[in-house]
């Protein structure tokens, strides 16, 4: 590619970043005093000591000096001074790609260590956007984000394949239950719940589907899983794209429209739950009345409200509990998968630090698709491999998608030698006369409808 069109790409993400800064987006970019505090917070500064690229303030700076330059009075007249600088060169845009893609997942544990407030994933993400805007992006960003657009869901999958494999579970829960009225219901009108899940699920795991579907069933819930708008992921969020986020978002919310759902429950994914919960409606432009929950909270009210109740001595293994920086981080839910899981397990590990604290699993800003920075991460993984080692436990939980393959592939590379779950991975089996008894499989589980009664 060309330095002539590659400086025709800086004019109009130049031109983007007018459309693009925001009262958040300016406060943050000229807030910064460089204390450092951010420097002690990034795990991939802590990995890589002897870098000052990594550095949170370092790597903020090189958007800055873009906004300086552009839009900041003090760079269009002592340019010298305060550091500003236009990019035009292919050097400069492939090192800003790096930067924002390659050495950030976006995880804020910067921003909440600031003490003047500077949001570095917030123009951070700003940046993805824009680059992503004159196509500049990481290989995989660009395929996941073009499946998402023309496809429906981020993992390419067919609606005749999602129908299949709901069908599908149906069966198999039909089957375990032995239960025929133990279906999984697809586009029924009037339900109280309406389930949206990861395409994740359906590509390589669809047991959490029939997992989910036999704790509606067993709780006695009128829900549905609807046929379209069901992909409650948003690349949008890890691209920086928001006409994306609002394309996607919007599939989810007219759906549960068009059904007359009552409540739309999220499964367990950190950056689904923030993007349909938290940051969709802005995107997509709407205000969306239907309200929305993580299943967390459904599955937590099911056992407070006794339509479920469960055994924690059935399970005997040590279980210690990972934070999503989305769930957490940024949606502020820290509570009630501890609550939860110290519900249905004996032996609970808590892990240092957590909640708003805890390090990425190394897996977030859609860094699992971005193949070319996969040894980076894996290197700035040590962070957390050494949480997860000190707290002795068998399994780590999560209430995320992401962090199950971000935290199953550090655990192979630093040889852990533990199990990863989520909430409501599960395995049951009929035990007739007696309800359901408690099967732990390879993979193991926290919440078990062989609990059940």
């Amino acid at each position: 590619m060309t330095n002539k069109k590659r400086s025709h790409q800086a004019e109009v993400l130049i031109e983007g970043m007018a459309e693009k800064l925001n009262r958040q987006i300016v406060g943050s970019l000229v807030a910064c005093v460089h204390c450092g505090n951010c420097t002690r917070s990034c795990h991939y500064v802590l990995t890589n000591p002897d870098d000052p690229t990594f550095a949170p303030a370092y790597k903020a700076d090189r958007i800055r000096k873009i906004f300086k330059r552009h839009f900041d009075w003090t760079g269009r007249v002592f340019p010298w001074w305060v550091g500003a600088k236009s990019i035009f060169t292919v050097e400069e845009l492939e090192e800003l790609k790096d930067i924002v893609f390659g050495k950030c997942t976006n995880c804020r544990r910067c921003s909440i260590n600031c003490p003047m407030g500077v949001d570095y994933a917030t123009f951070n993400r700003m940046m993805r956007g824009l680059l992503v805007s004159v196509g500049i992006m990481p290989e995989g960003v660009a395929v996941v984000s073009k499946d998402q657009w023309e496809i429906g869901n981020q993992m390419g999958v067919l609606p005749e394949d999602y129908i299949d494999t709901i069908e599908w579970m149906s069966e198999e829960m039909q089957s375990e239950l032995d239960d025929p009225t133990a279906v999984i219901p697809i586009d029924k009108m009037d339900a109280d719940i309406v389930y949206t899940i990861n395409p994740r699920e359906v590509k390589y795991d669809p047991r959490t589907i029939s997992d989910a579907g036999k704790i509606f069933h067993l709780a006695g819930e009128n829900w549905t899983m609807p046929s379209e708008g069901w992909d409650m992921t948003n690349f949008g969020l890890f691209s920086g794209d928001d006409a994306l986020g609002g394309a996607v978002a919007g599939r989810v919310y007219e759906k549960a429209k068009e059904l007359r759902a009552k409540k739309i429950v999220i499964s367990e994914c950190g950056h689904g739950y923030r993007s349909t919960r938290c940051e969709g409606p802005n995107w997509a432009g709407m205000d969306v009345e239907i309200p929305m929950e993580s299943s967390v909270i459904t599955m937590l009210r099911y056992v407070r409200e006794g339509r479920i109740k469960v055994d924690k001595t059935r399970n005997t293994k040590s279980y210690t509990f990972h934070d999503s920086c989305n769930n957490a981080r940024s949606c502020g839910l820290f509570e009630e998968p501890r609550e939860l899981l110290n519900l249905v397990v004996t032996d609970f590990r808590e892990m240092y630090p957590n909640r708003s604290e805890n390090y990425c699993c190394t897996g977030g800003g859609g860094a699992m698709s971005m193949s070319e920075y996969t040894p980076l991460r894996l290197k700035s993984a040590k962070i957390k491999a050494d949480q997860l080692r000190e707290t002795g436990a068998e399994v780590v939980v999560t209430s995320c998608h992401n962090c199950v393959d971000g935290l199953t592939d550090l655990i192979k590379h630093y040889k852990l030698g533990m199990e990863v779950t989520q909430l409501v991975n599960m395995e049951s089996e009929v035990n007739k006369g007696s309800g359901f008894n408690v099967s732990i499989p390879r993979r193991s589980i926290a919440l078990s409808s062989n609990d059940f009664k």
